[in-house]
């Protein structure tokens, strides 16, 4: 799926999306999709673990419900040697689904919200 397919899709349904993290779901309140440019000449392997791409696309998920901070010592490098995949998804029209793949690379947070930059590893719709 193209990057401005994505964008438009998760335009149209963005108050519908969830993110689901170890068999978790929490609320996604705002959420865009965007592409990012990496310091790098050509695809590089970092650390040994990932493939960093020049272009790759993000994503930026804002949730109000801060406990889903819980699970982030799970889901990224550092305390673990690979990424933990996050979902997020959302209904669509006519019993489809969109299902983002995602890895989670930096979190903000203060005492009312929490703030993801995650990476998209792959995006899919699905029939139920």
């Amino acid at each position: 799926m193209n990057e401005k397919k994505l964008q438009e899709i998760v335009k149209k349904y963005d108050k519908k999306f969830k993110l689901i993290i170890l068999d978790k779901i929490f609320k996604i309140d705002e959420i865009t999709i965007y592409q990012n440019e990496n310091p790098v000449t050509e695809p590089t392997t970092r650390g040994g673990v990932y493939l960093a791409n020049k272009n790759e696309i993000k994503v930026k998920a804002v949730i109000f419900d801060i406990t889903v901070t819980e699970y982030f010592s799970k889901a990224m490098l550092g305390p673990n040697k690979i990424f933990l995949d996050i979902f997020i998804e959302s209904e669509m029209e006519d019993g489809k689904k969109i299902l983002l793949v995602t890895n989670l690379t930096n979190s903000m947070q203060n005492s009312s919200k929490v703030i993801l930059y995650l990476t998209l590893k792959d995006a899919m719709i699905k029939s139920d």
